[in-house]
């Protein structure tokens, strides 16, 4: 959660007009009018064969995943004293276009690489594990979502929404599991790091923020720690859900996960207070750095560890993002390097770098054991490729980060009337949940 710029401003503040606010609604009609043709010529509902368990279990896990979108994510980015409706509404509305979205994403990659020449193409596959896989690609772009939360208008919110989708597939589909062959059950390569740095290099196109954030407040850290506390208990269904049903691998994912949380959480709190200039826990730490053992864990969750081994990675994860609330993001900002809203950079971008080498040095070790099921039979190839991986998916995620962000710009798609961190320029707000007495909106900005 950055700390952005402050200032006063004389000027009368610009207010939307009605055809900028209208712009929102008139993508997501094209969107979902393209939608309802793919869906209609190029999808169909098959049952799950060969998948990695029943359709209950399938559902079990989704379910798990679909909380942490809308509830863990939502809540988590409510620490915006003014910006609470659209932190939760804009997760919503993400998912929602992205579920969609993201299935044919996901299967045209696939089939473009995997699809033998002269073959014909299958229509999309839609059952409970391809809608489990779109959540995951979902959640590398509310990942970005949090680098970029209140400067960022809901029509380039969009359209940066369907971009990153495309390119999470490509990279996630052709670049990482077929060219280079990582084996990261928990996404902490293909979700974490790519979410984290391709919304970093949208913000830093986006530039400092023109008004101040107003961040914090009890009310808002309280529902903040509600975000946490939902991602913290569902995290290990991210982590294992694809995985096969039942299986020692999946059971190896769910107990790394959550003794790497705990880990990471103890550490968080601990240096927090360290770290502090008055020896107090800092909200901002404990909302986020608890989580990052889940994010450090992933890639490695399934293999044959010891306890001790989550223990280390989790705890290292834990002190490295809190590190980076408390030392590196006030450093990138007061030197308008790039301004980071939610941290992601230190929640899930330190943290996958964190997971990235454990797997390297794991994979360098471990390939002649029984994880082989995980390397398969080219398991002492694993390290490099693992090494070799963290360049290849921070490279692709800046580059396309940078190229959405000016791509934004060129189609006027971003905010230059200073409407930024307010619900107010978005959203119409009632005095009370059941409207002001005189039917009108109020004006929460001057609350």
């Amino acid at each position: 959660m950055g700390n952005a710029e402050s200032g006063t401003n004389s000027e009368p503040e610009k207010v939307n007009d009605g055809a900028n606010l209208s712009v929102p609604a008139y993508i997501l009609v094209i969107l979902q009018v393209v939608l309802f043709f793919l869906f209609g010529f190029l999808a169909e509902v098959t049952y799950p064969q060969n998948a990695a368990g029943t359709v209950t279990q399938g559902y079990n896990m989704f379910i798990g995943v679909e909380i942490m979108m809308f509830i863990g994510f939502g809540y988590l980015m409510t620490f915006l004293r003014k910006y609470g409706v659209g932190a939760v509404a804009f997760t919503m509305i993400i998912t929602a276009i992205g579920l969609q979205w993201a299935l044919f994403t996901e299967s045209f990659f696939y089939q473009w690489y995997n699809t033998p020449k002269g073959e014909d193409w299958a229509n999309v596959s839609i059952n409970i594990y391809s809608l489990l896989q779109a959540l995951y690609a979902i959640s590398s772009v509310l990942i970005s979502f949090g680098a970029c939360i209140g400067k960022i208008t809901p029509a380039a919110l969009l359209v940066m929404t369907i971009i990153e989708l495309a390119c999470h597939s490509l990279n996630y589909t052709i670049i990482g599991d077929g060219v280079l062959g990582l084996a990261d059950i928990g996404g902490t390569y293909y979700d974490h790091m790519f979410g984290a740095y391709f919304g970093l290099a949208v913000s830093y196109v986006l530039g400092m923020p023109k008004n101040d954030p107003k961040e914090g407040g009890q009310v808002a850290d309280v529902f903040s720690l509600v975000g946490t506390l939902f991602l913290w208990v569902y995290w290990p269904s991210f982590v294992a859900g694809a995985d096969t049903a039942d299986s020692a691998s999946q059971h190896r994912a769910i107990v790394h996960t959550i003794l790497a949380l705990a880990s990471s959480t103890v550490c968080a709190f601990a240096t927090s207070m360290l770290l502090s200039a008055d020896k107090k826990f800092r909200p901002v730490d404990i909302q986020n750095s608890t989580l990052a053992g889940g994010v450090a864990i992933g890639v490695i969750a399934n293999l044959t560890l010891a306890p001790i081994d989550a223990i280390l990675v989790g705890g290292a994860a834990g002190f490295v993002s809190t590190f980076g609330y408390n030392v590196i993001q006030g450093y990138l900002e007061d030197n308008k390097i790039v301004h980071d809203t939610c941290g992601v950079h230190n929640l899930h971008g330190l943290p996958s770098l964190v997971g990235a080498i454990a797997s390297v040095i794991l994979a360098a070790f471990k390939y002649e054991n029984a994880d082989q099921d995980v390397y398969g039979s080219d398991g002492d190839q694993h390290w490099w490729m693992h090494l070799l991986g963290i360049f290849v998916v921070m490279g692709f995620a800046i580059t396309t980060g940078l190229t959405t962000g000016f791509l934004l710009k060129c189609f006027c798609l971003t905010d230059d009337n200073k409407q930024q961190f307010k619900d107010s320029a978005w959203w119409e707000m009632s005095a009370s949940s059941h409207g002001s007495s005189h039917g009108g909106p109020l004006n929460v900005d001057k609350l």
